[in-house]
């Protein structure tokens, strides 16, 4: 019996010995804050170029001093998100400002993410936080450039710009610039708004010749140090061809009157 009754006392002294320590123990580990093994995910840094995993719902282009177009075609969406991309991965990052006289600006919109802006000229582009530019890209930015201006002057956007009374319109004649009449100005407008867009104007050979008449449109546009000028020439009362002079890509959108043979 006194045998059993030693066991059971060192049995008891070897618990009590155990929920002592174990008691010490989870006392420092809240005191001192013990750490343990822990598992922590760390988020990836946000990148321009990694949002083109997403899938673009659509893409708002501004053309300063004329107004901002949507873009929303999937398809459309696709190839612009492709061009983007490509110019990314081949460009080098952009150590100075854009120096392009005509900036056009915009942006991306995708389903789960915030909006992308971008903005394009012909000395860089930049998307989101990237800004790329290189002799090696630079035919693909100008390229890209041309597409957006010749995508965002279209007859609604060249005619709200006539009819914009923050802008003037001017007939240019004998060089010199003559004020629009309001009746004159509301007719531009009206024919340039009916107008039909051509693509293919290879095979017009008017061009060579003088207008039949020259309007100028003075764009209200504070991003421009100086004046901002829209050319509209109409040919034979039945073409316009319309051109910036700030765009360096020298591009002209052609358009047919809608009651034109």
């Amino acid at each position: 019996m006194q045998e059993e009754k030693k066991g059971l006392s060192w049995l008891r002294l070897i618990l009590l010995q155990i929920v002592i320590g174990c008691t010490l123990i989870g006392i420092f580990a809240y005191v001192f804050r013990i750490g343990v093994d822990e598992v922590q995910i760390v988020p990836k840094e946000p990148n321009s170029r990694d949002m083109f995993d997403g899938v673009p719902m659509r893409m708002n282009v501004t053309y300063p001093g004329i107004g901002t177009i949507s873009i929303e075609d999937p398809k459309e969406l696709i190839a612009w998100k492709a061009s983007f991309s490509r110019i990314l991965s081949g460009g080098q990052p952009q150590t100075r400002e854009n120096a392009s006289r005509l900036l056009l600006t915009g942006s991306i919109a995708y389903l789960d993410q915030e909006d992308i802006p971008f903005q394009i000229g012909t000395s860089g582009f930049r998307f989101g936080s990237d800004s790329v530019n290189s002799l090696d890209i630079s035919a693909e930015i100008r390229k890209l450039q041309n597409m957006l201006i010749d995508k965002t002057l279209t007859a609604d956007t060249v005619s709200e710009a006539i009819a914009n009374r923050n802008h003037q319109v001017f007939r240019l004649q004998d060089g010199l610039l003559t004020t629009l009449s309001d009746a004159d100005r509301a007719a531009l407008t009206r024919q340039m708004h009916s107008a039909v867009r051509l693509i293919d104007f290879s095979h017009f050979d008017f061009m060579a010749e003088q207008p039949s008449a020259h309007f100028v449109v003075q764009l209200s546009d504070k991003a421009v140090n100086g004046k901002h000028w829209l050319h509209v020439d109409r040919y034979d009362n039945a073409y316009f061809i319309v051109f910036d002079l700030l765009d360096e890509t020298n591009h002209k959108a052609y358009f047919k009157l809608s009651d034109a043979s």
